[in-house]
């Protein structure tokens, strides 16, 4: 298998442990936060931390280029995840110093430090592997995230049952010290392995930063993918919200039903990540990328209209296995580029992916409250919708004959990207 040729490899064994670990830390975090959110603060004070933390992406993401163009070296991020280690440790001593404004304040900050560190390790990873390799890795990284998701909570509930909640900040700030040392790891190893003058992944890049602009100019195909890909997450608050409504609503089925569902979900994901890591990347992405999108829309409709919980868990099952072709096809297409590119569009990324997800979560619940199987079947055949027309209009715009007053716009633009990135 791919994932196990890669993880004989040191470096690449270091980066995925830890990042799996880190994961891990995060769903500790995300559990503990929320119930003494909830527990000290009330449930306004829940939503509050998760947009709290959800901000400091939204801006970093706009504004934040350079910042992040610095910051992306092992050595430097090093230092951001020791500084998450002391905060993630001390949050309930300066929540009780502080009470609840200083609780926003340490999980806006923490945001800030997780805006800055995850699109740079993802613009630094692809690089330690070759270039034929690189969709591989994406699968990998991709793979640990999912083995996180399920295997966090459960591991939160096993240390629940003997410590208290607070102790579970403490084995995130472990995970981040973990990262830490796995961090300085490479730094010295790709630092020792780079021929002399040769600029690493420890030499702080001199050029100035990609302009996204520019880039998506450049590439319309990204820039629909990125429109899709807004859409598919701001519906996505159907399912994580809306899918306990269905089930009571339409099902009549309680608790141990939804955490079937996401078991199912989650088991399937692992799979379809194993499947879609064994698929060569195809020279126009956009195509595969847009069809894994209309087909969890497709998906979304049917879960809406099943009227039995085994149809449910079936539906569940190929969205689970869906995902994940999403994720790869969009990794894969970004770790292609040089690494300025590469970092300043996974940074456009995950700002999407922020601000798509931090909407939908606040609009899409009032929606769907009463009928939450019409919210599906209408969510579901938008999204479908909007993959199939944005793959129409950038595959025609491709075909398109150019003509000379588009060559003139073109040659146009280009000076005024140029102009852009000078200034």
């Amino acid at each position: 298998m791919p994932l196990l040729t890669l993880l004989r490899r040191p470096r690449i064994l270091a980066i995925w442990s830890a990042q799996l670990l880190s994961i891990l830390g995060d769903r500790f975090y995300a559990l503990a936060v929320m119930w003494l959110a909830l527990e000290r603060s009330g449930p306004v004070a829940m939503g509050a931390v998760a947009i709290a933390e959800s901000v400091p992406f939204i801006l970093i993401g706009a504004f934040g280029a350079r910042l992040l163009h610095r910051c992306a070296t092992f050595r430097n991020l090093a230092a951001v995840d020791c500084i998450r280690a002391g905060l993630v440790a001390a949050l309930p001593l300066l929540w009780n110093l502080g009470g609840t404004p200083a609780m926003f304040a340490t999980a806006a900050l923490l945001g800030a430090l997780a805006a800055i560190f995850d699109p740079s390790i993802n613009a630094l990873v692809p690089d330690l592997v070759a270039e034929d390799e690189r969709a591989n890795l994406v699968a990998a990284m991709d793979l640990n995230g999912r083995i996180a998701r399920i295997a966090g909570p459960a591991l939160a509930g096993v240390l629940l049952l003997i410590l208290p909640v607070s102790a579970l900040f403490i084995a995130d700030a472990i995970t981040f010290a973990v990262s830490v040392v796995a961090l300085l790891y490479l730094a010295v190893s790709v630092q020792a392995s780079a021929p002399a003058g040769d600029q690493t992944g420890e030499a702080e890049p001199q050029s100035a930063p990609a302009s996204a602009r520019a880039l998506l100019r450049a590439q319309p195909a990204l820039g629909a993918a990125f429109l899709v890909h807004s859409a598919g997450l701001f519906l996505n608050a159907l399912p994580g919200i809306g899918l306990p409504l269905l089930l009571a609503h339409q099902i009549g089925a309680g608790p141990s039903a939804y955490g079937a569902v996401l078991t199912t979900t989650g088991t399937a994901a692992l799979v379809g990540n194993l499947i879609a890591s064994r698929i060569r990347p195809a020279a126009a992405f956009l195509p595969r990328f847009c069809l894994a999108w209309a087909t969890a829309g497709v998906l979304m409709v049917a879960t809406g209209a099943a009227h039995s919980l085994a149809l449910v868990l079936v539906f569940a099952a190929m969205s689970g296995a869906v995902t994940p072709f999403i994720s790869i096809t969009l990794g894969t297409q970004l770790a292609a580029h040089p690494r300025p590119a590469r970092l300043r569009l996974i940074t456009v990324n995950h700002t999407v992916m922020r601000s798509a997800g931090t909407a939908g979560m606040a609009i899409i619940p009032a929606l769907i409250a009463p009928a939450p199987a019409r919210g599906f079947i209408l969510g579901g055949t938008a999204l479908a919708v909007v993959a199939v027309t944005a793959w129409a209009i950038t595959f025609a715009a491709s075909r398109a004959p150019r003509t000379r007053s588009v060559r003139v716009v073109e040659k146009s633009t280009t000076r005024t990207d140029s102009a852009d990135q000078a200034a």
